[in-house]
């Protein structure tokens, strides 16, 4: 598998390695967010694309990760965004499931998509509604 993140996670490409567990790896992103630094991407160690394709157990260990990353990053700037895209339509680059824990700065004009709010009437909400409800239950 040609991954650039599997080949980071078993230390082959040479990165800034901030965190490391039995599960996952948390390194620098190359092209940071904002000029001050310490974006960072917590990724697993074995390669699932999709979060839909991670273990309940593995996605646990993901999540713990990125919240220990995301409370030393809250200390280093004044906030931050946690960003997990699923799929190419969604805006993910790299086909191996990343989180993107950005730290935010008073000023630092990050823009992310904002999007335009849609009404729905009652009709295709309800519509809407009971398509997600039964998807779930699938």
């Amino acid at each position: 598998m040609d991954c650039i993140f599997c080949k980071i996670a078993k230390g082959e490409i040479d990165h800034n390695r901030v965190y490391e567990d039995e599960h996952t790896v948390a390194f620098l992103d190359v092209n940071p967010a904002v000029h001050q630094g310490g974006h960072t991407l917590v990724i697993p160690k074995k390669h699932y694309e999709l979060i839909t394709d991670v273990p309940e157990e593995e996605l646990g260990a993901l999540l713990s990760t990125v919240k220990r990353v995301s409370k030393a990053l809250m200390k280093f700037g004044h906030g931050v965004n946690v960003v997990q895209n699923n799929g190419k339509v969604a805006g993910q680059v790299v086909p191996h499931i990343h989180f993107h824990v950005i730290p935010r700065f008073e000023g630092d004009e990050v823009k992310f998509c904002y999007w335009d709010v849609h009404k729905l009437d009652k009709e295709k909400m309800d519509e809407v509604h009971e398509k997600i409800k039964s998807l779930l239950n699938e």
